[in-house]
Formats: structure tokens, C-alpha cells, sequence
């Protein structure tokens, strides 16, 4: 071992340096490193940004379409009868001239004839659009397509068979729109 305190010295000195070098080294890679996260952290701010950015537009645009798609199925719930009008517009012509015809002319037995082609012309069309009459006279009463106003006590029908009816029902494509109100034997 030296024992030189003028050696010792400069070893101290020189061990001292070294330290802060080495100190310096540490705190620019740190530094270094740091600035490295503060860029990589800036980036996925950004990033994030940009995707609740799109997150919002997308949200708008679902929002808009939801929209779209109410007033599409209101406008088409407005004139979704449209069609059937058209076609009874004619016929409503032809009833009118007709009991216009009957009002000048006194003629009963023409207006009678129009009316008779003007229910006919109204089953065509309904018929047309998949509504059928419901066949009730002489059959069991159900009580899907019927609707009782009477029971009535009758020695000519069995039970439950329908007598009479008293305003015609309807199914349109299988499903009842108006049963027939009926007379039923009791």
C-alpha cells in the first residue's frame, strides 16, 4: 500500500471524478429516459384523442341514423294506405255521380243498379287486398271468427250452430279484422 498523502490525494480526486462522471452518465440516461415516457405518454394522449374523437362521430352518426330511421317509418306509416285510397277514389266517384243521376232523374231503380255495382266494385277491391268475408250462416259458432249478439232457443238448429248474421265479419291474410256478430241456437 502507498501511503504517499499526495498520491492518496489524487486517487480521491481522481476516484471523485470518476463518481461524478459516472453520476452525470446515470442522470443523462435517466434524463434521457424520461423524456422518452413524456413522448411515448404525449403519443397515446394523442392517440386516445383521436379515438374518443371517433368515438363521438360514430356516436352522432348512430344517433342521426336512429333518427333517419323514425321519420322514414313515420312518413311511411303516413301514407302507407295510399295505394288502397287511390283505388277506392273512383269508386266514390261512380257513387256519387250516381246518386247525383238519381236525384235529377228521380230514377230509383238506376240508382239501386249503381249502388249494387258500387258494393261490387268495393269486394272487388277488397278482395284484391286479401280481405275475405267470413262465411258464418249454418255453421258451429267460433269464437275466433264470431262474435255472439243472441243465443236463442230453436228446435229447427242444433246447438251452437249459427242462425243468422247480423253484420258481416273479415280476415284479411288469415287474420281476423272484424269477427261477424251472429245469431247462435242455444
Amino acid at each position: 500500500m502507498n501511503n504517499n498523502p499526495q498520491e492518496n490525494e489524487e486517487i480521491n480526486v481522481q476516484s471523485n471524478e470518476n463518481a461524478a462522471g459516472t453520476e452525470d452518465i446515470v442522470q443523462e440516461e435517466a434524463k434521457s429516459e424520461i423524456e422518452l415516457l413524456q413522448e411515448q405518454l404525449l403519443h397515446k394522449s394523442e392517440e386516445a384523442k383521436k379515438f374518443y374523437d371517433q368515438y363521438l362521430r360514430t356516436l352522432a352518426e348512430a344517433e342521426n341514423l336512429r333518427k333517419r330511421s323514425q321519420r322514414e317509418k313515420e312518413e311511411y306509416l303516413k301514407y302507407a294506405h295510399l295505394s288502397i285510397i287511390k283505388k277506392l277514389l273512383p269508386i266514390i266517384d261512380d257513387l256519387n255521380r250516381g246518386m247525383e243521376a238519381a236525384n235529377a232523374a228521380h230514377d230509383f231503380e238506376g240508382l239501386k243498379k249503381g249502388v249494387e255495382i258500387t258494393a261490387r266494385n268495393l269486394a272487388d277491391l277488397l278482395r284484391q287486398e286479401g280481405v275475405q268475408e267470413i262465411e258464418c250462416v249454418g255453421k258451429p259458432f267460433d269464437p275466433q271468427y264470431h262474435e255472439p249478439l243472441m243465443v236463442v232457443s230453436s228446435d229447427e238448429h242444433p246447438e251452437n250452430i249459427i242462425i243468422e248474421e247480423l253484420n258481416k265479419g273479415y280476415i284479411m291474410h288469415d287474420r281476423v279484422i272484424r269477427p261477424s256478430l251472429v245469431k247462435v241456437s242455444g
